[in-house]
């Protein structure tokens, strides 16, 4: 990839994704699936070392088109990234693999995640939580029905510490960040943002009635990387409920503090299932009332 600025179109890049044990805790119908901020990592790891002044701790115009499936036994996946450059200095970057089908000869060639990213800017003050962040009053969910019975995740993905609040304007929850050796990298530890989207799944199956995955978002601002071992806050706020999909806004700072550690803006979170899976009638229970 140090070549990229002499290359007037895509840049190919082959990686191979190391499948490590606690990946197969991150499930979706019973199948591990590589999670979307492991995705993100992996793209960030892609652009990290280009010439170019490339931030690779802002993220743009993410999104995760089709689950990448973690075959039982799969030690790692040969993949490969395709990269070229748009408008404004900037790098589009997708994560792709080629799939065979069984005797038939067939190949098919699927994208999994997209982003974006631009060259270095100043980043947002750290210091920013809106005032509203600092409400938590609403309906709370114990961490322990979440995982048992909204967000069946294995142990790994179980981050949650406590309880989730929720109301119809925000959803509030604490997450701690499990250690594990060789985990952060430079979007921080990815079990944070990947456990507000489970608060984010939360939220809709209370508010919306369908359990939402996420599918992309607008932008992403890492200003601290999170760390291994580290309690955060994680508060969203719902900007627009659409049929079958909720958008978030998200910030992650850390608790009795407005240290601001990333935000995400525009979050889509969206029932792939297609209408297949339902939430609990419990959590439905004031879909339309509270």
């Amino acid at each position: 990839m140090g070549n990229f600025s002499e290359i007037d179109d895509c840049c190919r890049k082959p990686i191979l994704i190391t499948v490590s044990p606690y990946l197969r805790d991150h499930l979706f119908e019973g199948k591990a699936v590589l999670p979307a901020v492991t995705s993100m990592q992996l793209l960030a790891d892609a652009v990290s070392g280009l010439p170019e002044e490339i931030d690779d701790r802002r993220i743009a115009h993410a999104a995760f088109e089709k689950l990448l499936v973690l075959d039982p036994g799969e030690k790692s996946i040969d993949a490969y990234t395709e990269t070229k450059k748009i408008q404004d200095g900037g790098l589009s970057i997708k994560l792709v693999t080629r799939r065979y089908f069984g005797g038939s000869g067939i190949t098919r060639v699927i994208e999994h995640a997209r982003v974006c990213f631009f060259p270095r800017t100043e980043r947002p003050d750290s210091s920013c939580i809106p005032v509203f962040e600092k409400s938590r009053s609403g309906m709370t969910v114990s961490a322990d029905s979440v995982y048992r019975e909204l967000v069946p995740f294995g142990r790994t993905y179980q981050n949650i510490s406590g309880s989730v609040t929720l109301n119809r304007v925000n959803a509030v929850a604490n997450i701690f960040a499990p250690e594990l050796p060789d985990i952060n990298g430079s979007l921080g530890s990815p079990f944070v943002l990947d456990a507000a989207f489970h608060v984010a799944c939360v939220w809709g199956q209370r508010y919306s009635g369908f359990i939402g995955f996420p599918i992309g978002f607008d932008s992403r601002v890492v200003i601290t990387p999170t760390k291994s071992g580290g309690t955060y806050t994680a508060h969203l706020l719902p900007v627009k409920q659409c049929r079958g999909e909720n958008i978030f806004d998200v910030w992650i700072y850390q608790p009795d503090s407005d240290t601001v550690f990333e935000i995400v803006a525009g979050l889509r979170m969206r029932d792939v299932t297609g209408g297949r899976k339902k939430p609990p009638q419990w959590i439905q229970t004031h879909l339309y009332t509270d």
